[in-house]
């Protein structure tokens, strides 16, 4: 069956991998780093832009093989069960459309793993004595050899823990948002999962040449300061995650946090522009301004209705907020003045809702 949007985007999925930094910090500042890497120039989509890694879905992530081949490894079923069952917000992206394929809520999971891998080398596997809510990496096999037959379409996912006697980490994946490409972007859009992963320690990383340019660890604050000061360009969304992480500096609470939202779910972040004198308002849902039944598909019919006034003027005028304005494209403000939605973390740090949360 051919999915339903398949003609307007492609599905894909994203790991936004956090490692602990085992240097001496002040309890007041980061005691982890975040993986991104810069696409390469000749990168189709985004050349040049700081991500996380990821990619699209590909058919081999569906196969309904995983079951069995998750069971010979003694990867709890009832687990596997557990991540199927989310009470909250479902796009499209999840939905499982036969019988004869893995359900979504795993497949995605394998997708991010597998590009994770791909792009950078960096192999999660399943390890039942790990510490609780956290991810482990390994690298002693041939990474490149693997890395690039894997990438070529000559081996699969699958072969590669099938030779190592290993299972693909989906225990310790954590659903944290979902974003979709603009509409304006009409020939390459994407809807993508983000999972969290969380290591205890850095992985070794191995970039594939043709796709990476280059990669670094840094903290969420040094990220977003380097993007503002014009060194990196993150992409929106990368932007968006990094600001509200940068109020996490701590990463057992950021672990704790990921497991207990696993299920709750993710409403499908997708902005829709209006134009400023002073800049562009990219508002989100739950927004006033957020077009109501909005299909995802259509242009913005009143994207200059407010086009002569400042962007703090079109503010004024709305009483519930989610919106991010720019000034160009390295400079932004976010706004959100309600709680966040699936109880996510509040993107200017009002993080007073979660129970045992402490503020920075």
């Amino acid at each position: 069956m051919i999915r339903k949007f398949a003609k307007y985007w492609r599905d894909s999925a994203s790991l936004l991998v956090v490692a602990r930094d085992h240097a001496s910090v002040p309890k007041d500042q980061y005691n982890y780093k975040v993986l991104v890497f810069k696409r390469t120039a000749k990168t189709s989509f985004m050349p040049n832009s700081i991500v996380f890694p990821g990619g699209g879905f590909d058919k081999q992530d569906a196969s309904i093989d995983w079951n069995s081949f998750f069971r010979d490894r003694n990867v709890s079923t009832s687990a596997l069960e557990n991540l199927t069952k989310v009470a909250g917000s479902r796009p499209y992206l999840f939905h499982t459309e036969s019988a004869d394929l893995l359900d979504r809520n795993i497949s995605l999971r394998l997708c991010a793993l597998r590009e994770a891998f791909e792009e950078l080398g960096v192999l999660l596997v399943h390890d039942g004595d790990r510490k609780s809510g956290y991810s482990r990496c390994v690298d002693t096999f041939d990474v490149a050899t693997w890395q690039q037959k894997i990438h070529d379409g000559k081996a699969s996912f699958q072969e590669l823990h099938s030779t190592l006697g290993s299972a693909p980490d989906v225990l310790n994946l954590y659903e944290w948002s979902c974003w979709l490409t603009p509409s304006m972007f009409r020939k390459r859009r994407f809807e993508t999962v983000f999972y969290l992963a969380v290591l205890d320690e850095k992985p070794t990383v191995l970039p594939e040449q043709h796709e990476v340019q280059e990669y670094f660890w840094d903290t969420p604050t040094g990220l977003l300061e380097a993007h503002r000061a014009e060194r990196i360009w993150l992409a929106p969304p990368q932007t968006y995650e990094l600001a509200r992480l940068s109020y996490v500096h701590d990463i057992d609470q950021l672990a704790s946090f990921a497991v207990n939202r696993n299920r709750k779910g993710s409403t499908v972040l997708c902005t829709v522009q209006y134009n400023a004198a002073d800049g562009v308002v990219f508002v989100l849902p739950g927004d006033d301004l957020y077009p109501h039944g909005y299909d995802y598909i259509g242009d913005n019919p009143d994207l200059d209705k407010y086009g002569e006034q400042t962007r703090e003027e079109i503010r004024r005028q709305s009483k519930r907020l989610h919106r991010v304005e720019h000034t160009d494209l390295h400079h932004q403000e976010f706004f959100l003045n309600q709680h966040p939605l699936d109880d996510h973390l509040h993107i200017q740090g009002q993080n007073a809702h979660l129970q045992g949360f402490r503020e920075p």
